[in-house]
């Protein structure tokens, strides 16, 4: 049973892994330009930044993914629009002092957010933005309606094949929770890292 079962989930996993990974670095990229673009004071880039969080917020995924079929990425386009929320809130919880300071002794606007701002909104926002990351792992799983074969619909398959459904959803539990552990410990590492930087 085991023989059969473990390298459909195996199959599973990778494509889960790879589909995660893509998804994370969209979504940490376009999350980035989406809360740069927030912050800025530019009103038709904030327009945009808005209305682009409120379609991908505010619409459930199932039917994002279903809209979008084959022809988009869209688990990196809506997890995007939270991790811009993260970062501009991050960004916004710091004190305005640091940033005036900054601009008072000749800084530009993104060398002020560069490298004084981010390195502090990072210490603050990483178990928020871990979380989501987590999240998009988990969404991925909902790839399988669009027969993406991806870990939910791998396990689907070997369920048909040994008829134990059980003994394949441990597998499958454990399987995603390594997954998402790998993600928390390299967020502790992170964290540690930028709060040794800013000692």
């Amino acid at each position: 049973m085991a023989e059969i079962a473990f390298p459909l989930l195996f199959q599973g996993i990778l494509v889960t892994i790879q589909i995660s990974v893509l998804a994370i670095i969209m979504a940490i990229v376009i999350g980035a330009v989406v809360a740069y673009m927030k912050i800025s004071d530019m009103v038709l880039l904030k327009a945009i930044a808005e209305i682009y969080i409120k379609i991908f917020r505010n619409t459930p995924f199932m039917v994002q993914v279903y809209l979008a079929y084959y022809g988009l990425p869209i688990l990196g386009f809506y997890t995007a629009a939270y991790v811009a929320v993260i970062l501009e809130s991050g960004l916004s919880s710091l004190p305005k002092g640091q940033s005036e300071a900054a601009y008072a002794i000749g800084m530009s606007k993104t060398k002020t957010l560069l490298r004084i701002l981010l390195p502090q909104t990072v210490v603050v926002i990483i178990p928020s933005i871990t979380g989501q990351l987590v999240q998009t792992v988990k969404d991925s799983s909902i790839l399988s309606i669009i027969t993406v074969a991806e870990m939910t619909m791998m396990t689907k398959e070997a369920i048909g094949i040994t008829f134990s459904p059980l003994i394949v959803y441990i597998c499958v539990g454990l399987l995603y929770w390594a997954l998402n552990l790998v993600i928390e410990l390299s967020s502790k590492k992170i964290e540690k890292s930028y709060k040794r930087r800013s000692i």
